[in-house]
């Protein structure tokens, strides 16, 4: 398989020299933006990362895995959930001889995840093409997403998803391209890993393993006498990663098949779990119990909000109020939900607003201009992909890119948005930018190479990446900067 562009010429702009300096002082400056954030954003802000933390502490006082008991019941599920990040940071969190607090100290563990994330999208482009401007741009696009980057300096099993996942692409394109079993085998288990992390990256997984059998289509029958030769080269690492994708594996089997076996569901509700009482006592639980109550004429819209008191978190109780004052509206006025091509507009819009903008406790969306903005670049960068992809000479992996970023995209707008959407009758309940983050790095990817390949002639190129690179770097950290108040900040601030 080829990669779709031969190497930079020695003499084109910009140098090696150049862009191996220019790659670091992104770098570098992500990290600082990511270190300013973990050290200054007040705990109460980034999203549901008082949750994270505390559930982190709770496996951090287990040498395996805690029970459900009411000491965790405020905190949602311990036990039928994804649990892999809580347990990695229970295990670091003894380790803070730093004497800076506890929540700090996470913060400053999870950066990694976002700085890794970023690398191992660069060398998933690198398998595509040695072009050094697209690299810039990657980079820069990566580092400068500001809900991206905000998230990355918060406690989130969202940071470590998002890295196995681009992790999980990288390997098993590179084994297209290299022929290496461990390079499949690293993609296994890193596949296998995120699913024990977050729910979400089920259909990701799936997704990988089609585009797998798509590109070994003829070689399936050669696959087995590739992994042989990979334990007879290196059996002793070929024999580790067996037994860390057999555990992962059955780790899954566990987690996933004993929750759909007990409780026909794979992603059990608290509720299926222990009792009502105790699923009251979790903020995001209470809201749907209640909203649920309300919505089936279980209690009367009197007796709903007046049950929204037992919720102690502000904008939990607020969410839904409105939840209810919402659906209440819409049902006396008889109007009826969009239809699932009513609601892609809708959805898009919204996804932008969250990506290029920061929800969390507190928010900063992105203004209609600059979603506009944004969504202008995303279509060019399309449109270049449609004009300039030649699988044939190219090779596939610009176009297996294209499948897992918008089979995964449609996955989440139908299935969980949309789905989400005629439950509530909300169309922005649980529609986050961030969950759109595990094919960010694909996404990305595609976008700094068809859109430089738009344009020829050096200048021209020059000018585009220019343009690209000012409006993702000012839309970022300076775009922040000035339109946040003290409250924010975990420090007074004029």
């Amino acid at each position: 398989m080829s990669f779709t562009s031969q190497p930079a010429e020695p003499g084109e702009f910009p140098s090696a020299r150049l862009t191996k300096w220019a790659l670091i002082a992104f770098f570098l400056y992500f990290g600082l933006r990511l270190a300013f954030y973990a050290l200054t954003i007040a705990p109460s802000v980034p999203p549901d990362e008082v949750t994270h933390f505390a559930l982190s502490r709770i496996f951090s006082r287990v040498l395996l895995l805690p029970v459900d008991s009411p000491e965790t019941y405020q905190y949602g599920l311990v036990s039928h959930t994804p649990w892999l990040y809580y347990w990695l940071m229970g295990k670091v969190m003894p380790l803070n001889f730093s004497g800076l607090p506890d929540l700090t100290f996470l913060r400053l563990c999870n950066i990694p995840f976002a700085l890794g994330t970023v690398y191992f999208a660069w060398r998933t482009l690198r398998l595509l093409t040695e072009d050094r401007l697209t690299q810039l741009l990657l980079v820069i696009l990566m580092t400068n997403t500001i809900m991206f980057t905000f998230l990355g300096a918060s406690v989130s099993y969202d940071n470590l998803a998002n890295l196995l996942a681009a992790a999980a692409i990288y390997y098993l394109f590179a084994f297209f391209v290299k022929r290496d079993g461990s390079l499949l085998a690293a993609s296994l288990l890193c596949q296998l890993a995120g699913c024990l992390t977050k729910t979400n990256l089920l259909p990701l997984a799936l997704l990988l393993s089609l585009v797998l059998l798509a590109n070994e289509r003829r070689n399936l029958g050669r696959l087995p006498g590739g992994m042989a030769a990979f334990f007879r080269g290196a059996p002793a690492k070929a024999g580790l990663a067996l037994l860390a994708i057999v555990v992962a594996f059955a780790l899954n089997a566990q987690l996933y098949g004993g929750n759909y076996l007990k409780y026909r569901n794979i992603s059990p509700e608290m509720g299926d779990v222990l009792s009502t009482e105790a699923a009251l006592k979790y903020r995001t639980q209470a809201r749907n119990i209640i909203f649920a109550m309300f919505k089936e004429g279980k209690v009367t819209k009197g007796k709903a909000l007046e049950m929204t008191s037992g919720i102690t978190h502000e904008g939990d109780r607020g969410t839904v109020v409105a939840l209810i004052e919402e659906y209440d509206y819409q049902k006396r006025n008889q109007i009826e939900p969009f239809s699932p091509l009513e609601y892609i507009p809708i959805w898009i819009e919204t996804m932008c607003t969250g990506v290029f903008g920061i929800f969390a406790h507190k928010a900063l969306p992105a203004s209609g201009t600059k979603v506009l903005v944004f969504l202008s670049l995303i279509v060019v960068s399309v449109i270049g992909f449609a004009r300039e992809w030649r699988p044939r000479e190219d090779g596939w992996l610009a176009g297996y890119l294209a499948l897992v970023a918008g089979c995964y995209g449609v996955f989440l707008m139908y299935f969980v948005n949309y789905r989400t959407y005629l439950d509530f009758y909300s169309t922005w309940l649980s529609l986050q930018g961030r969950y759109i983050f595990p094919v960010l790095a694909p996404a990305w990817i595609l976008c700094s190479i068809y859109l430089l390949r738009l344009v020829r002639g050096r200048s021209m190129r020059l000018a585009l990446f220019a343009a690209a690179a000012l409006i993702f770097i000012c839309s970022d950290f300076p775009y922040f900067i000035t339109h946040v108040n003290s409250g924010w900040f975990a420090w007074p601030r004029g």
